[in-house]
């Protein structure tokens, strides 16, 4: 008897562990998770990247989409103050899209879909609109999701079709 009443209990206990993608994780760990690109965005757009700086590791490897490798918290906010007083200075970010896979518990690479607009080139001449790729591996440190590498890229728009 104790067993049907426990097991039910015991079933939602499980099932209120796992992810969406079917892996054991708790719905704070999701939530925080999810909540990242949006901090982002808005340290982007209001241009504070020493906030971005807080949800770097102290040894992130950040791969911007020129292909530059950025090495460490340090590297990695200076280069984007750098960037914000010139190319960035007016631009706005906009997350449309994102996705999570666990890899362990404390661990999990994020895609996360983004537009950019109001920026310039290097040599001051506006860009158009565009949409790129983060890819994020965060790490779970002291109860803090904080984002271990990051690699981002431009989308092609319209992919060619293959010939």
């Amino acid at each position: 008897m104790r067993f049907i009443y426990y097991c039910p209990i015991l079933m939602l206990a499980t099932l209120s562990c796992f992810s969406q993608d079917g892996k054991k994780y708790g719905s704070k760990d999701l939530a925080a998770l999810n909540s990242l690109p949006a901090k982002f965005e808005h340290y982007w757009n209001t241009h504070n990247m020493d906030s971005m700086g807080t949800m770097l590791t102290e040894d992130v490897d950040f791969v911007n989409v020129a292909g530059m490798w950025l090495k460490g918290k340090a590297a990695t906010v200076a280069r984007h103050k750098e960037v914000q007083l010139t190319q960035f200075k007016s631009s706005a970010w906009t997350t449309d899209s994102v996705d999570i896979k666990y890899v362990k518990p404390d661990l999990a690479i994020m895609h996360i879909g983004w537009g950019m607009s109001g920026d310039f080139d290097p040599d001051g001449t506006p860009r158009k609109p565009r949409h790129r790729i983060f890819t994020w591996v965060v790490n779970k440190q002291d109860g803090q999701w904080l984002l271990l590498a990051v690699e981002n890229v431009n989308i092609r728009e319209p992919v060619p079709s293959p010939k």
